[in-house]
């Protein structure tokens, strides 16, 4: 869309998936919340009657695709001048929107430079701050869209509050509705923060403010300019200062103390003005007469001592003097201090009355009049009534009794007022009956008041409670309660309209007076009863909507049970509730499809089918009623409910249509003995038999092995066992140092009879394999691919009790080979290491044939659910089904946080095949560890370095590379993190010239010494192989000892390193943290010292579990130097969400995953505080 669009336009995308994909890459997302009300003012007045009612509560985005808008016309059902209006209005909208956005993107550069005056430079750099942090994808507002004056100025935030004037959607996850959202600033000396009451952490709303804000600081220096300026850095301790100073003097009993009073003054043919006086008190207490002042300065400088009621009244005042609005002079009603502008003594009492009909009979003509309260307005008030423009304040005024009284006088009164003036307004005697009939439904509308010769007998009241719902078709339910004072008479909101009803009973009238007091009474006890508290009310009392048909469902389903019990009305058609079915209901058809199960089936309801699929989804979204067809609904209860739920956790939907795994086996054997008709093959016959008889099964440990295993162990390898009787996968997920790999030798040796096995396992582990096998497994035949000479004789030759141990660089290579050997076991250690799907890795790692397959890992979730995934679709293909429903059912909903049943339901498919055990858990059997972080305190040269060096950063990615595109500028913002960190270190690593000390390496050398005082040894990790050069050079230059390894160091090398380790007495191992962070045992070591954090935690407990894990007989001090107002400290912070991701998934809770491009470069962003004195140690055992 690059050109005007004509007077009608065809929508150009055909989903309304495709329109919000567009506008996401335009930068347009938000337009996608904007309320269909933005284009009122595009609409030509005349047209306004048949806008309003179909842009109400819609969005924008609606008119923008075909599909949407087939579904606007059939719900909002516009007029034909509506429906070719409204989407060339939207579509000419959509196009300034993305021409203004591409024009201020193209200006940034100027918007952004320092104004020429530089005492507004400190704020203009602490908005530009936040600015950087706001995602490129925001569009930016052209200058002219800009208002300054919109903006209000908070001196109590201090900060800047902008209301916006277009209506917004509140996002997913929010209550539903549509609100004026408003941004605010709060300025610190140090950062600006910002948030926005539409509920998103950055968004097109806090650009503008921001970005009005940074239009501000251009305006002429002035005194007030300066104070404000000056207000919005002040530190908070100097403003609880002067704040305590005024205190006493601004309270309203303090001698300087400041009331509001309010002047009110009505004008003959002008209208009613209002201003607005400020009383201070001196020291004896006594109440000056006041000053006048602005509704500017009443903001600025009172706006925090003003009531609730002082403020609306505030913020409608004019700017400059005008008439009262219609809004204003509502807003005074009832006002306790409204004094007469002509004797400031004298108080003025302000009332509302509702303009409605009268009726008055003169000599058997009843004249049709404007009046209120049963009295007749006077003719020129009439005249005004009929013409005045909505938003014009009416008013008759008491000069007498000081009252003024405003009149409330809706579009409905202006059109009848214009119907009588037009055709007359006396109805003789031969017209009354038809009179009565018209204007009793009249009163339903504006109230009405009748001559006793026209309103007939009195009769008593007869209530009845009426519920009033309504069906969308988009699933909305709206819900009324209302009454109905007599059996034939229409029904009302409690409390609201006509105070009589006029009703003819054959040739006669009658009427009654309604109780609005027994009215509201009995409906609030009826809104009591009713589960509405997940309804959002609407404006009209009473009244109520629900975004889906469940809430309306559970209130249909509540009416038939409360007494009495209400009468029902519908508008449309009614909805009908069928019972709840047993499960013998039900009725399910398995089908086998390679590694999964087709399932059909469904439920017989009254003559209809309710397909299982559909039973599923409601019962994964803990949905009560299920839709039969346009206007029923099934109700599922009690039994069938809680089976559908277990069997929902392992049905996936595909293109194939619905499917399951084995993981289903036990939730439909418990449906099929509840009763449901449950039809499948012989293949599920023998799954469901061979599961079975696996709970049955009692392994023993085999006698070959040659230690014995905790209780913990013995589990695990019964647990293991029992999975492979049954032909299953699994993922033994122990935390590091809990003995995996003593597990599996058991299993080895168990199944050794049945076939070779593979062991797969990273080249920095391979080695242990055949160590921990020559102690415990003696009997096993091991070999160690990469040693051997005539690699396709030695794959021949495997037989029984032969175990081939290959790193994953050799699958690889020899993945043609080794596809066409079929082995007992299978064995992925460290098998995280097969976490991205997308590698040569895991395609070779998924041809193997195995009869069965378990994988070892620590840490099975690092970052996101892809990798779990990944690990399963490896050993056990038919549990998680496909990439694509895997990401649908749980993926997306658990990292973007939508489904909170998404987790705990992932949870429980896994639990049968992933055993994971904390050390917590088996702590009995472990000795304590202890955790301490040592604040690293730099120096103010070192300090100096680190900040100029992120603001340099910052700087170079807001101004020459604004335009990258999203991986470019995730690399970029990578990248200079990674060099803060290095930074954060030492000089040297981010300058190689510097010739600052270190304060982080001193610490370290001072923790060294101390431990070798006491006689402890320690490993020392670093993820960064030249910060372990620099540690290497200060231990050379000292004499102390220490072994090294890194990635580069050659496998038969790395062996020998650690058993020198091992079995000598050198102090220290330096160890780069992806060489040597897991795989290795180093239980001679007590201490361990991460020297830099790394992102993600489950990395650096592995490395810590080198030294912390079965066979370690000592406590163990693990250290992590942090340097304090440094990016390290925020990744510390970071480590708590990383360790929910793996709770989540793991444990049954929701979680979220890996940091957007714009939460890291809020990382960059953010200034911490400059580090003080140095704090002690922090300690978590």
């Amino acid at each position: 869309m690059s050109t005007p669009l004509d007077e009608s336009v065809t929508p150009l995308f055909d989903t309304a998936s495709d329109a919000l994909a567009w506008l996401r890459a335009q930068g347009l997302e938000h337009l996608s919340r904007l309320s269909l009300a933005v284009l009122m003012p595009l609409v030509d007045a005349a047209w306004l009657p048949q806008a309003r009612p179909v842009l109400a509560r819609r969005r924008l985005v609606e008119l923008l695709s075909t599909d949407s808008l087939a579904r606007w016309m059939t719900e909002a059902m516009p007029s034909p001048r509506m429906k070719e209006l409204l989407p060339t209005l939207a579509w000419r909208f959509v196009e300034a929107e993305r021409l203004g956005a591409e024009a201020s993107r193209a200006s940034l550069e100027e918007r952004l430079a320092p104004p020429g005056d530089s005492r507004t430079h400190r704020v203009h750099g602490l908005l530009l701050a936040l600015r950087a942090r706001v995602p490129a994808s925001v569009a930016p507002r052209p200058v002219h869209a800009l208002v300054p004056d919109l903006m209000q100025y908070d001196a109590p935030l201090p900060g800047f509050r902008l209301r916006e004037t277009r209506i917004s959607e509140l996002p997913v996850g929010a209550h539903a509705g549509f609100i004026l959202p408003e941004a605010r600033l709060i300025f610190s000396p140090t950062e600006v923060t910002g948030d926005c009451s539409c509920g998103a952490t950055f968004c097109v709303h806090l650009l503008a403010v921001i970005d009005t804000a940074l239009l501000w600081l251009r305006q002429p220096w002035s005194e007030t300019f300066g104070e404000e300026l000056e207000e919005l850095v002040r530190p908070g301790w100097e403003r609880a200062l002067r704040a305590l100073e005024r205190a006493v003097d601004d309270s309203p009993g303090g001698p300087g103390g400041g009331e509001v009073s309010w002047r009110l003054d009505v004008i003959n043919g002008y209208g009613v003005e209002l201003a607005p006086y400020v009383h201070k008190r001196n020291k004896k207490g006594q109440r000056s007469t006041g000053a006048k002042v602005s509704r500017r300065k009443l903001l600025q400088e009172h706006g925090s001592q003003l009531s609730a009621a002082d403020a609306r009244l505030a913020a409608l005042l004019p700017e400059s003097e005008a008439p009262a609005s219609r809004a204003l002079l509502f807003e005074l009603v009832g006002h306790p201090r409204i004094h007469l502008d002509e004797n400031p003594d004298l108080l003025v009492r302000i009332e509302r009355a509702k303009v409605g009909l009268v009726a008055e009979d003169r000599d058997g003509v009843v004249i049709v009049s404007a009046g209120v309260d049963g009295a007749t307005l006077p003719s020129a008030m009439l005249e005004r009534v009929r013409r005045a423009p909505p938003e014009e304040g009416l008013y008759v005024w008491d000069d007498h009794q000081r009252v003024l009284t405003v009149l409330d006088a809706g579009p409905e009164v202006r059109a009848l007022l214009t119907a009588l003036n037009r055709h007359g307004n006396a109805f003789p005697p031969e017209s009354h009956v038809a009179l009565l009939d018209q204007l009793s439904k009249l009163s339903l509308r504006v109230p009405v008041a009748l001559p006793r010769s026209v309103m007939g007998e009195s009769v008593p009241l007869r209530y009845v409670s009426v519920v009033r719902m309504e069906a969308h078709a988009s699933g909305a339910v709206r819900v009324e309660l209302r009454a109905r004072p007599l059996p034939d008479s229409p029904t009302f909101i409690p409390g609201e309209g006509a105070r009589d009803v006029h009703i003819r009973r054959g040739t006669g009238a009658v009427h009654a007076v309604r109780d609005f007091v027994q009215e509201r009474d009995t409906a609030e006890l009826l809104q009591a009863r009713l589960p509405l508290d997940t309804a959002e009310p609407e404006e009209l009392p009473f009244t109520f909507r629900f975004t889906s048909a469940q809430g309306g469902l559970a209130v249909l389903a509540a009416c038939t049970e409360v007494e009495p019990r209400p009468e029902l009305e519908w508008v449309g058609a009614p909805v009908r509730l069928f019972q709840a079915p047993s499960p013998q209901a039900l009725k399910v058809i398995l089908e086998r499809k390679r590694d999964w199960f087709g399932v059909l089936g469904g439920l017989s309801v009254e003559g209809e089918r309710v397909e299982l699929a559909r039973l599923l989804d409601a019962a994964r979204r803990k949905e009560r009623w299920v839709q039969v067809d346009a206007t029923s609904y099934v109700e599922i209860e009690g039994a069938l409910r809680e089976h559908l739920e277990r069997l929902a956790d392992h049905a996936h939907a595909t293109r194939h249509g619905l499917e399951v795994g084995p993981s289903a086996v036990e939730a439909l054997t418990a449906l099929q003995d509840a009763g449901a008709d449950v039809e499948a093959d012989k293949t599920w016959q023998s799954l469901v038999e061979r599961i079975f008889a696996a709970k049955e099964l009692k392994p023993r440990v085999p006698a070959g092995l040659k230690t014995a295993l905790r209780d913990y162990q013995q589990e695990g390898f019964r647990w293991l066992t029992r999975l492979a009787s049954w032909g299953a996968g699994g993922v033994l997920a122990d935390d590091m140092g809990l003995g995996k790999t003593v597990q599996a030798l058991t299993v080895l040796l168990d199944r050794s009879k049945l076939g070779p096995a593979l062991v797969l396992a990273p080249t920095s582990v391979a080695f242990n394999w055949m160590e921990e096998a020559k102690r415990f497994a003696p009997s096993l035949r091991m070999t160690l691919f990469s040693e051997v000479a005539d690699r396709g004789q030695t794959l021949e030759r495997l037989g029984p009790k032969d175990v081939l141990v290959m790193s994953y660089g050799l699958l690889t290579r020899d993945i043609e080979r080794l596809s066409k050997l079929r082995f007992s076991t299978i064995i992925f250690d460290e098998a995280q290491t097969l976490k991205n799907a997308t590698t040569h890795r895991f395609r070779a790692a998924r041809a193997l044939q195995g009869d069965f397959k378990f994988a070892l890992s620590g840490t099975p979730l690092e970052n996101h659910l892809g990798e779990l995934w990944s690990l399963f679709a490896v050993v056990f293909p038919g549990l998680l089904g496909s990439w694509e429903a895997f990401r649908s059912r749980f993926a997306a909903p658990i990292e973007r946080g939508v489904d909170p049943t998404a987790a705990p339901a992932l949870a429980r498919v896994l639990q049968p095949f992933l055993l994971r055990r904390t050390k917590a858990q088996v702590e009995a059997q472990l000795p304590p560890r202890t955790d301490i972080r040592v604040p690293i305190v730099l120096s103010s040269e070192e300090w100096a370095l680190y900040e100029d060096a992120r603001l340099a950063a910052l700087s170079d990615l807001e101004t020459r590379k604004p335009k990258l595109k999203e991986q470019e500028r995730r690399i970029e913002i990578l990248a200079a993190l990674t060099r803060l960190r290095l930074l954060a270190s030492h000089p040297r690593l981010y300058d190689a010239g510097s010739k600052l000390e270190s304060a982080k390496l001193e610490r370290f050398m001072e923790l060294v010494r101390e431990l070798r005082a006491e006689g402890h040894r320690a490993l020392v990790f670093s993820q960064f192989t030249s910060h372990l050069a620099l540690v290497r050079e200060v231990l050379d230059a000292e004499g102390i000892d220490y072994e090294y390894l890194d990635g580069q160091t050659p496998a038969g090398a790395r062996a020998e390193r650690v058993r020198a380790f091992q079995e000598g007495d050198v102090p220290l191992f330096l160890i780069s943290l992806k060489a040597g962070g897991f795989g290795l045992n180093l239980t001679a070591a007590t201490t361990v010292i991460h020297l830099d954090p790394w992102w993600n935690p489950a990395v650096e407990d592995q490395a810590s579990d080198r030294a912390h894990r079965i066979g370690q007989e000592r406590p163990v001090t693990v250290y992590r130097l942090v340097t304090r107002g440094t990016i390290e400290e925020q990744m510390l912070s970071l480590h708590e969400h990383k360790r929910a991701l793996v709770a989540g998934v793991l444990e049954g809770k929701d979680a979220a995953g890996r940091l957007s491009t714009h939460e890291l470069l809020g990382l960059l962003s953010q200034r911490l505080a400059p580090p003080g004195e140095e704090e002690g140690p922090r300690t978590r055992h």
